[in-house]
């Protein structure tokens, strides 16, 4: 009977998110917790919930902030990237595509698609919309986030966006400035 509700209560949660079917048996409370964080974090985006999910201090090997290597953050340090995305893609919507536990991990590939409508990373709005996709990794202890993988086709975005220039555009502006 147990097993039933806690199912219920995850599909209820996750509807909405879960495109397929996630592997996650032994491991329901990680992903509650996770499902949990999805919508309020990257669905709602309120900012001022990340505390119930984030440990105060956490591990990030965060590839798609242009590192790699392990760098200790604060769940503080994390609001400004929701209050942002609120502000230059206020129509962003992500969708789980797959979800696998192993014990204290939950991984995540999602999708995000979304309109460009204010500024990003210091450029101006586009208007455009975009399509990419994303892969996380969550480490929890005591119900919190305490260490994060993510990589995302950052590059695949700003193409769609018109934010990049193609190489051969790019070599000619450095050819002009000599």
């Amino acid at each position: 009977m147990r097993s039933f509700l806690l199912a219920a209560i995850v599909c209820a949660v996750a509807a909405p998110a879960v495109a397929i079917e996630t592997q996650c048996k032994g491991n329901e409370k990680n992903l509650e917790t996770y499902l949990k964080m999805y919508d309020v974090l990257f669905m709602k985006r309120d900012e001022s919930r990340v505390l119930e999910f984030y440990a105060p201090e956490f591990v990030s090997h965060n590839s798609d902030a242009g590192g790699g290597g392990a760098e200790t953050r604060t769940a503080e340090s994390m609001k400004p990237m929701w209050i942002d995305s609120k502000k230059n893609q206020p129509d962003r919507v992500m969708i789980n595509e797959l979800i696998l536990c192993a014990g204290n991990l939950v991984v995540a590939r999602v999708t995000m698609k979304g309109t460009q409508t204010g500024p990003l990373f210091g450029m101006t709005a586009t208007g455009k919309t975009y399509s990419t996709t994303a892969t996380d990794i969550y480490r929890f202890k005591d119900g919190k986030v305490v260490e994060r993988w993510g990589n995302s086709d950052g590059i695949g975005m700003l193409s769609q966006l018109g934010l990049l220039l193609p190489f051969a555009q790019a070599q000619a502006a450095r050819a002009e400035k000599k």
